[in-house]
């Protein structure tokens, strides 16, 4: 033996074997029972026709209370389109339809005059502004003369004789005609 090398030592207790020990079984997970269809519905009420479909409530199975539901015949979804022809075949009673109140008429008409007449003012002020610095084309000053006669119109509207339950609507000059 050198002086580098070092002893070899051996012992000569034997190496025990190792013990493998296994994890306890994971619980499995408990799933709750759900309806195997979650749009399944049970009962339909208080039906309305609408011009778009009908408005209901449906009792769905998977809840405990009934939800407001617009059903369309063009509905993107299964259910609703089920719903729709439910409601169409009379299976959950007679659909009253329903028309608006004149109170109802009168504040659509409104709003859209008002709408209108925001759109008409701000195009009058776009081409009034190019007339008054002088910088009109005839096409600009034809503009303004169809916008504001479209905005006299708007505020005569009040005055047709079944207002606002037939309206003859005036045409806005969108694109130019000359």
């Amino acid at each position: 033996m050198t002086d580098t090398e070092l002893p070899i030592i051996i012992d000569p207790a034997p190496i025990p074997a190792q013990q493998v020990i296994e994890p306890p079984p994971l619980p499995t997970p408990t799933v709750a029972s759900e309806p195997a269809d979650p749009f399944a519905f049970s009962d339909i009420k208080d039906i309305v026709r609408l011009p778009m479909g009908f408005q209901c409530l449906v009792k769905f199975d998977c809840r405990d209370d009934y939800l407001s539901f617009l059903a369309t015949a063009d509905d993107v979804e299964v259910h609703g389109r089920a719903i729709y022809v439910a409601c169409e075949s009379g299976q959950w009673g007679d659909t009253p339809h329903y028309f608006p109140t004149d109170a109802e008429l009168l504040e659509a008409a409104q709003e859209r005059v008002s709408r209108e007449l925001r759109r008409a003012n701000s195009e009058v002020t776009k081409y009034q502004d190019r007339v008054d610095i002088d910088d009109a084309s005839d096409l600009d000053i034809a503009m303004l003369r169809a916008w504001k006669t479209y905005r006299v119109g708007l505020n005569r509207l009040p005055d047709q004789a079944n207002y606002p339950h037939q309206l003859t609507w005036p045409v806005a000059p969108d694109t130019p005609a000359i």
